[in-house]
């Protein structure tokens, strides 16, 4: 059978999984939105998953076994495939590893794949990410998968399909994304809640927790700042205050540090004009 589009669920009913274990865990670990934004695209996945063709594969990256079942009901057993594989010795310290176990990982979709019959172009087969999370796991797996089955059309990330870390996309009014011009890094731009903005560099066809290609942007201390999906500041080092340099200044990043840029003090139209302005080098 000729599959033409793949979808990457990575490890789907975690957070569910975690409260059906340790209810306590969910509420000393603040993960009550992570669970609530969890259940609301689980059912996204269950209504979508009754419209996919015949040509399409589910991979699905561990979690949920229950849900994993409910998708060999709707899909059949050879379209969607559990995708499971022994961590290296040494776990996911160093790439070398992380490479080791991707391959590994792509090696039991491979498997699937003889076991059923299942052929694929990688030229011409469409993707798809859905999953936790939308910062980390999603893109950094997914991409993984693309580059060791050397997909030519990047995977194209479907955010109401995902669950997030970072807090401050909650109740997010808009967002949208851009190619970085001659490269398969995308920027995710979010205007959140209270007016500020938020985007994330994520590559789509180079494993991504192992991408070093530096992205450059200018950015100006005074109304702009870098933080992790925790929301903690690492640039600039010290806070800004009255009377510091507010001249734009080189900044470089790289899509494995799954930063963010926020704005501080600037509209959704200029703030835009600076993350896509990037450059990628290398």
């Amino acid at each position: 059978m000729k599959i033409n589009h793949i979808i990457f669920l990575i490890h789907p009913g975690i957070y569910e999984m975690l409260n059906e274990k340790d209810p306590e865990s969910i509420r000393s670990g603040n993960y009550g939105l992570c669970l609530e934004r969890e259940r609301e695209i689980r059912q996204r996945w269950l209504d979508e998953s009754a419209s996919l063709n015949a040509g399409t594969l589910l991979l699905q990256l561990y979690g949920s076994v229950p849900l994993n079942e409910i998708f060999k009901g709707k899909l059949g057993e050879a379209n969607v495939c559990y995708v499971r594989a022994e961590v290296p010795s040494g776990g996911f310290t160093g790439d070398a590893l992380q490479r080791e176990y991707h391959r590994r990982l792509t090696e039991c979709i491979r498997s699937h794949m003889e076991r059923f019959g299942l052929a694929m172009d990688a030229e011409t087969i469409t993707s798809e990410i859905w999953g936790q999370s939308f910062e980390g796991c999603a893109p950094g797996y997914a991409s993984a998968f693309a580059e060791n089955l050397q997909l030519k059309a990047a995977p194209r990330m479907r955010f109401e399909m995902t669950g997030y870390d970072s807090c401050f996309l909650y109740g997010a009014k808009r967002w949208e994304s851009a190619r970085l011009n001659g490269t398969d890094i995308e920027v995710w731009l979010f205007e959140c809640y209270d007016g500020t903005a938020a985007a994330i560099f994520q590559a789509r066809l180079h494993a991504q927790w192992l991408d070093k290609r530096p992205i450059r942007l200018q950015l100006n201390p005074s109304r702009l700042l870098v933080c992790n999906k925790r929301g903690h500041t690492v640039w600039p080092l010290k806070p800004f205050k009255k009377g510091d340099d507010e001249n734009p200044c080189a900044y470089q990043l790289t899509t494995s540090d799954s930063y963010w840029v926020r704005s501080v003090n600037m509209n959704f139209e200029d703030f835009r004009k600076v993350v896509t302005s990037a450059a990628v080098a290398g």
